[in-house]
């Protein structure tokens, strides 16, 4: 997710520190202000890694509709 991404010195959107190096996850968006960039620090980033990797760990493990489970 980080390789060859440059960091930056900033407020990290997730746990709110501030003056950490952060990296632009991509932008965020709101219904009523448009978007706005999303930073997150590296031990941010990596708690967002963990989620995805446990998000894609379900959606992969999960049946196929058409599969049925034998009882």
């Amino acid at each position: 997710m980080t390789a060859g991404r440059p960091w930056t010195i900033g407020l990290c959107w997730r746990c709110e520190e501030d003056d950490v190096p952060v990296l632009w996850l991509g932008p965020a968006h709101s219904d009523h202000h448009g978007h706005a960039p999303f930073y997150t620090c590296e031990p941010c980033v990596l708690r967002i890694e963990e989620l995805i990797a446990g998000h894609a760990a379900k959606r992969y493990a999960a049946p196929w509709p058409h599969e049925r489970r034998s009882t």
